[in-house]
């Protein structure tokens, strides 16, 4: 879909993704980095939703003084556990630790962890760029027969696992495929590689969705 931009103010514009084939509303970002971790995100496959700005937290600093501060993303996983993002470029982590910290320790007392994502996470080693081919993927149709034939193919010939290039063989759209990992109706294992020798199968994470996200961005 086109992009959509509109803008809040003379110095920040905003962008908006429209990923129609896993959520059902856009998600606004404020600079490229927000616009890649977004991509990122919704190609891990235990994400079921992403909002942004979702909440202003009133931090209270050790000298008694209060500050408002807005973190940038919500992420739902699908055990419906949610964690809170702020995407920050690293040169900047440093002088926001304070403020990051007092915001962790606030939501830890309502049980919701917080991430700091950087440009180290989101681009390492392309991830973000491999992000992006998938959306392109998501994007493509197909009707909804030719999945379950994928599906079925995937899980009474290969156990429910199988390199891409081997459901091809049996005459599946490799292009459907990784239409199908964007949908979250296939996984891959962490670090998204695209080719058809990567391993795709059914999509069946339950549990320790927090770790898995960590994971996928190589959070310790």
């Amino acid at each position: 879909m086109p992009r959509k931009v509109v803008t809040r103010n003379p110095h920040r514009e905003v962008g908006v993704l429209n990923p129609g084939w896993l959520l059902d509303h856009p998600v606004e970002h404020e600079s490229n980095l927000e616009k890649n971790f977004i991509m990122v995100a919704l190609a891990c496959p235990v994400v079921k939703d992403i909002v942004h700005q979702p909440i202003t937290l009133t931090l209270v600093h050790p000298n008694g003084e209060s500050q408002k501060y807005t973190p940038d993303f919500r992420v739902r996983l699908t055990d419906d556990t949610q964690i809170i993002v702020e995407v920050k470029p690293e040169v900047f982590v440093a002088e926001n630790k304070v403020k990051h910290d007092l915001a962790k320790g606030q939501l830890a007392s309502e049980g919701t962890p917080f991430l700091v994502v950087t440009e180290k996470h989101i681009n390492a080693n392309g991830l973000s760029a491999r992000a992006i081919l998938l959306m392109r993927y998501g994007r493509l149709s197909f009707d909804e027969d030719s999945a379950l034939e994928c599906k079925q193919l995937l899980e009474e010939e290969f156990r429910g696992s199988a390199q891409v290039h081997e459901l091809v063989s049996k005459g599946v759209s490799e292009s459907l495929v990784w239409k199908m990992v964007a949908a979250h109706q296939l996984r891959v294992p962490v670090g998204l590689n695209i080719n058809p020798q990567e391993t795709v199968e059914l999509n069946t994470q339950k549990g320790d969705c927090h770790d898995y996200f960590c994971t996928w961005f190589g959070i310790a």
